[in-house]
């Protein structure tokens, strides 16, 4: 595979339509709480301030990933971040708001690109564990959507499985 293969791979893209001005999301995405929010699922993320933050990813065989976060670029129609030298987990974002067709709110648009631990071996474990970043960005996304629409992101945890009592064994 070609380093140009490798880096399509790691490229995460998605779109989602939220009923929403831009400016309202914008604001909403900027709150410190609302990153540790939506990237739960994958990362813990801890605002130092208004401009960086801290993340962290458990690792597949233990310990764990840490990499801190700077916006580097901001308009009122786009957000850019990376990660500063050092990291773990190398990566860049883009949050770009564009008007919705029919004044259906925003079309939030999240790319980002990540630079996985140990190269072609690291996107190869990434793959046999179903850590895919397509997946990571989308549900990010989708969990923003959630929150802006209803002020919260539902999860089914920490229901109990309704089996035997209710706990799976």
């Amino acid at each position: 595979m070609s380093h140009a293969e490798a880096e399509i791979d790691t490229a995460a893209i998605a779109s989602v339509t939220v009923g929403r001005p831009a400016a309202e999301l914008r604001s909403l995405w900027l709150e410190p709480e609302t990153q540790s929010r939506i990237w739960s699922h994958f990362a813990t993320v801890t605002a130092l301030d208004d401009q960086t933050a801290v993340w962290t990813v458990p690792g597949l065989t233990g310990g764990e990933y840490r990499w801190r976060t700077m916006k580097t670029d901001e308009t009122p129609d786009r957000l850019r971040w990376s990660t500063q030298d050092g990291a773990d987990i190398p990566n860049v974002g883009v949050l770009t708001f564009r008007p919705a067709p029919g004044d259906r709110g925003t079309e939030l648009h999240l790319e980002v690109r990540f630079d996985p631990p140990g190269g072609l071996v690291g996107q190869a474990l990434a793959k046999l564990f179903h850590i895919a970043p397509r997946e990571i960005v989308r549900t990010a996304l989708y969990r923003f959507r959630a929150l802006a629409l209803t002020g919260e992101i539902p999860t089914t945890d920490p229901q109990p499985a309704a089996r035997h009592g209710g706990t799976d064994r």
